[in-house]
């Protein structure tokens, strides 16, 4: 039922769209060509940007930064009980989620399927954002410098997933 659901979702959508535009008198394929047109300058406006947090990513993981900041952060993360080998996915999730899937990856290898930390590790990846890389997306193609209290509120939040996501999975899983 839900397969016939999913593939039947998106024709409809677009034919609703087809009909409702045909309806208010809407040239619809102007309007798809004017859509696609400012999407291409948006990812245009959004590309330095992009390549910028990518080269940066780049950069930290092939010069060991999260090797140094897992030696850095692991007696704080001793003292609130999180396990050491999730502190480079902490650092690179807001930062990355291709970079952060790559972590993951490498987390499976030294500690396992179905372990603890691994669970764990896979609750963060999935309930967190990429804030720099989103924040650059959206601030970089609006041309806003003054981000005001975002970042703070979303490194606030990201905090509180990873606590979340230790404490649930340790919760449930031990």
């Amino acid at each position: 039922m839900l397969d016939y659901f999913s593939n039947i979702a998106i024709p409809a959508i677009i034919l609703f769209i087809v009909i409702y535009g045909k309806k208010q008198n809407v040239d619809i394929y102007e309007s798809f060509i004017n859509g696609a047109i400012d999407g291409l300058k948006t990812a245009w406006n959004i590309l330095p940007y992009i390549i910028g947090i990518f080269l940066a990513i780049g950069i930290f993981k092939s010069g060991k930064g999260i090797e140094v900041l897992e030696y850095i952060f692991t007696p704080f993360a001793n003292f609130l009980h999180i396990p050491k080998e999730l502190i480079g996915l902490i650092i690179v999730k807001p930062l990355s989620g291709s970079g952060a899937l790559g972590v993951y990856s490498e987390l499976i290898q030294r500690v396992g399927i179905d372990s603890l930390v691994e669970q764990m590790g896979s609750t963060m990846v999935g309930a967190s954002e990429t804030i720099f890389y989103t924040m650059a997306i959206y601030y970089g193609s609006l041309k806003i410098k003054d981000t005001g209290h975002t970042l703070f509120c979303s490194l606030l939040c990201h905090i509180a997933g990873v606590f979340a996501s230790v404490f649930i999975c340790n919760l449930l899983l031990t």
